[in-house]
């Protein structure tokens, strides 16, 4: 085992060679439909139905609640799914077919209605089309051919009420997880945005044009003015903002889901798109199913934009002596390789210096796409230039030209800490405790300087391989940090990590990313997280973290050491004032002496990471040269 004092080393984890191919095919996703009891206008929501997204039935028929349920319709939400055509009730996913509808209904019986009548899903290799078809059967075909295709990319858009000023805003997180169909996200909109007047009937961009189709929000247009059915025409002032309302959307763009939603990683793509807590996406966040997101509460965490819009003066400056003009001089200096991630600004790809043989990451920023959001870019860049630390991932150089930024990137091919834990032969409580000293050697640098990363989490640590054999975590995606001058209020993260000061909306700073830590560490011994909802419902996880009652049951936490439960406690603490710092866990006994023990746990650990977490099975090589914009809203 390497010693402590290597503050960049972990003990060697030996990766397993076996496949998973048989696990993969066993949570191979099926597509579904499903309708209202009795609506016979309504068309159907498709959901594609997986043991990684539904970990029980009662988990989507709350999902199928938060979707189908309003005032209105099945006003006690989701109770009973029937087949098509009500001969069956269903009690389990396993009796859920691919290419099948049901209907669902709250506790009444159920309604004979043709509804399959005015619907043709392509998807369903059951159902011939007919030869003679309405126009509504038409479009409602040709939206779900487009559906099926690739145009769904990661994007944050925002959603406006129409309407006397000023106006609420929303944004939403979409992508293949949470746009499921054009009807589902008018759904999710409506549920946000929340008219007076009930469902949102109508969406227009700022240019006046229709969204009529899920492809649209995937267009260039990123705001849209949602209207109810109390108005047909839009007001010639409803597609202006004002001064107010430019600045709170500039504002809110500042370093907030992933539900990351958890997620949405821009560019890379989001590799674990689901909370413990919640049954759909998330990097939330990831925690409804459109990831909702509002404005924040203050402006404080944002950083100054660019001397001017669509501007990126700011950015051209050089790292480490490093500074060049010109997309000519990359292709001279570097040889690049194949995509390996995208998003809505940028692409990254490797590459290779063609003086060293050395590898990196390319990341490729297109100006044009972030046109009005350059502050986004332009802090994240900033605090990148900054740091410099071993367990911190490093910007190599930056190259800019009048119409994209290169940013050369460290490239960790590890994998992230859940792979780490899930393919070794070996995994003791002394790894765990090595993993927790990188993290925290990480923060108390960051800490020193006063910036706050706000989205530590296993996807963000990423594990570097070394020649000898020892290996290290690397902290990357700064989408979300910022400096820290005042407290803090802005509403992000992802909800397992999230700290109660943040829910609670009372102003929070640094040590945000010690309560991160600490669920992390909890993790890293058990394998679940030590706050979460049996339901599946976000209102109950932040519920208790805001109690933050923390238990450690039997049998999981028999075998482990009272003082790994000791550091956790301190750092899982309520009250920010007697929260641990970075500092004083590196200096606790679990950490810094050997108190922690030698069992090999691997096989305990990794069976509850993936029970409660999806996709934490060894994937692709992955860098963290994304940009996040994840934020959620509690408000809504």
């Amino acid at each position: 085992a390497a010693p402590k004092g290597q503050p960049t080393s972990l003990r060697p984890l030996h990766f397993l060679k076996e496949s998973f191919s048989a696990l993969s095919s066993e949570k191979k996703a099926r597509k579904a439909r499903f309708y209202r009891n009795g609506d016979k206008y309504f068309k159907g929501l498709v959901y594609a139905i997986s043991s990684d997204r539904f970990r029980s039935f009662d988990a989507l028929l709350a999902e199928l609640t938060r979707s189908l349920s309003d005032n209105v319709n099945l006003p006690q939400g989701v109770r009973t799914i029937y087949t098509i055509d009500g001969s069956k009730k269903l009690s389990s996913l396993d009796e859920l077919l691919e290419g099948e509808s049901y209907v669902c209904a709250s506790n009444e019986p159920y309604r004979k209605v043709d509804y399959t009548k005015n619907v043709n899903p392509n998807w369903c290799v059951n159902i011939r089309t007919g030869s003679t078809r309405s126009l509504t059967s038409l479009t409602s075909t040709k939206s779900e051919v487009k559906e099926s295709k690739d145009f769904i990319k990661p994007k944050l858009v925002t959603v406006i009420r129409s309407g006397v000023k000023p106006r609420k805003a929303v944004r939403i997180l979409l992508n293949k997880k949470t746009a499921h169909s054009f009807e589902q996200v008018l759904t999710d909109i409506t549920e946000a945005i929340k008219l007076d007047s009930g469902v949102v009937k109508r969406l227009c961009t700022l240019d006046g044009k229709q969204v009529t189709c899920l492809q649209d929000f995937f267009g260039d247009d990123d705001v849209f003015i949602a209207c109810g059915p109390e108005k047909y025409r839009y007001a010639q002032d409803d597609f202006v903002l004002d001064h107010s309302e430019c600045r709170v959307m500039k504002s809110s763009y500042s370093r907030s889901s992933g539900m990351r939603y958890s997620g949405s990683k821009s560019p890379g793509p989001s590799r674990r798109s689901k909370s413990p807590a919640s049954g759909t996406t998330s990097r939330m966040i990831n925690g409804t199913p459109s990831s909702q997101l509002s404005t924040p509460k203050s402006t404080k965490s944002s950083s100054s934009s660019p001397t001017s819009p669509g501007s990126f003066r700011g950015l051209k400056v050089s790292v480490n002596g490093n500074k060049c003009s010109g997309s000519s001089t990359i292709l001279e200096k570097y040889k690049v390789g194949k995509v390996i991630g995208d998003g809505n600004f940028a692409v990254v790809k490797e590459c290779i210096e063609r003086s060293t043989g050395k590898e990196f990451a390319l990341k490729i920023i297109d100006k044009a796409k972030c046109c009005g959001k350059e502050h986004l870019i332009e802090n994240e860049v900033s605090i990148l230039r900054r740091v410099k630390h071993p367990n911190i991932i490093m910007l190599i150089e930056e190259m800019d030209t009048p119409t994209e930024l290169y940013l050369v990137m460290e490239l960790v091919k590890g994998g992230d800490l859940f792979d780490a834990i899930t393919s070794s032969t070996k995994y003791t409580e002394r790894d765990g405790s090595a993993m927790v000293y990188n993290l925290a050697s990480a923060l108390k640098y960051l800490h020193g300087l006063n910036i706050v990363h706000r989205d530590i989490k296993p996807e963000n640590l990423l594990v570097c391989e070394y020649a000898d054999g020892t290996k290290s975590l690397k902290l990357g995606d700064f989408g979300l940090a910022t400096v820290v001058e005042g407290p803090l209020y802005t509403v992000c993260g992802t909800p397992t990590y999230v700290a109660p000061e943040i829910i609670a909306e009372t102003g929070y700073g640094l040590k945000v990313d010690i309560w991160a830590a600490g669920v992390i560490t909890y993790i890293l011994l058990c394998g679940f997280p030590p706050f979460r909802s049996e339901n599946n419902l976000q209102e109950d996880l932040f519920d208790q973290i805001l109690v933050g009652k923390l238990e450690f049951p039997s049998p999981y936490w028999d075998n482990i050491t009272d003082s790994a439960k000791e550091l956790i406690s301190l750092m899982l603490h309520v009250n920010t004032e007697a929260r641990y710092t970075a500092a004083q866990i590196l200096s606790h006994p679990w950490v810094s002496d050997d108190t922690s023990q030698e069992n090999n746990m691997q096989a305990e650990v990794t069976g509850k990471l993936k029970q409660h977490f999806n996709n934490t099975l060894p994937k692709q090589n992955n860098t963290s040269a994304g940009v996040s914009v994840i934020m959620f809203d509690l408000t809504v």
